[in-house]
């Protein structure tokens, strides 16, 4: 409220700074030396927030303000880096925890004196996606089965049912509900075969529900492994955007020498910027104003 009913800078010093409360100053305002990861938008807001506390008045308190803004930004990547190589240790065993690799039983070749265990590995992702291709294929036959049933007749729809079933089957993931439904839908086919006959026992228009039902669990499979999917390609992003993050730290030793200089000129600038404003304070001739009159 107090603030509303000032009438602004009411003497010709305080409105030449006033005047440039709102102006980016230095070169930094027309080309700040940013990643392309970093926001131009609050670096300028640091900016401006140190000329708004300091009140710069010449090209040497400019550079300083501008020598503190750097310094601050250097700091906050070299801070990146080091989060960025803690993460990355953190992503990777998230990683194995959720998302583990499918491990095979060693091989071991016994025509050798001394045997050779090779455990195979398979990601988890690539297991996924092949599951998801399987189900894919899965739909378009058993869609395509029950577009030609009455061309084709009973016996040869049952039949084409049943090949398609044992053509698209993924053992990785039997225990999943649709995958226990589609081997129940299968053993009910096959059982119903009369050999004998040469004939199926089975209801077509049961079998023909049967279809329905599966292909409805297949979609809602799929759904699941899209997540899957995509919660597993979230992580790759991460620990990737992690790794980009920690080449700023090929040499432990230099980085620790770079960290040090940094903070080096960082607190000089601050300490002269603070005494330079201390002498305004105190109405000294100092490089931010004159003395009062």
């Amino acid at each position: 409220m107090n603030g509303a009913k000032s009438k602004g800078a009411k003497t010709e010093q305080g409105k030449a700074i006033a005047s440039r409360n709102a102006t980016k100053h230095g070169l930094l305002a027309e080309k700040p030396p940013l990643l392309v990861t970093e926001d131009l938008s609050t670096f300028e807001g640091l900016m401006q927030g140190l000329i708004d506390h300091y009140h710069p008045e010449n090209p040497v308190e400019h550079f300083l303000v501008q020598q503190v803004a750097m310094g601050m930004l250097k700091q906050y990547r070299l801070w990146n880096v080091e989060t960025a190589i803690a993460n990355i240790e953190v992503l990777k065993a998230k990683q194995k925890a959720e998302f583990p690799d499918k491990v095979e039983p060693p091989e071991v070749d016994a025509s050798k004196i001394y045997a050779e265990y090779r455990e195979t590995r398979t990601p988890l992702k690539k297991l996924v996606q092949k599951e998801k291709d399987t189900l894919e294929a899965l739909i378009a036959d058993l869609e395509y089965d029950l577009s030609y049933a009455q061309e084709r007749g009973e016996k040869k729809t049952l039949d084409a049912m049943v090949e398609s079933l044992r053509q698209n089957y993924c053992h990785e993931s039997k225990d999943a509900p649709m995958w226990l439904y589609h081997a129940e839908f299968e053993e009910w086919l096959c059982d119903s075969w009369n050999g004998r006959r040469k004939r199926y026992t089975a209801d077509m228009q049961e079998a023909v529900s049967r279809v329905h039902r599966l292909i409805e669990m297949t979609r809602e499979r799929i759904t699941q492994l899209d997540q899957i999917l995509e919660q597993m390609q979230s992580v790759e992003q991460d620990i990737q955007q992690a790794e980009i993050a920690k080449e700023g730290i090929q040499h432990p030793l230099m980085f620790i020498r770079y960290q040090a200089t940094i903070n080096r000129n960082l607190y000089d600038a601050l300490e002269r910027l603070e005494a330079m404003k201390e002498r305004k304070n105190q109405g000294s001739m100092g490089s931010f104003g004159k003395p009062d009159s």
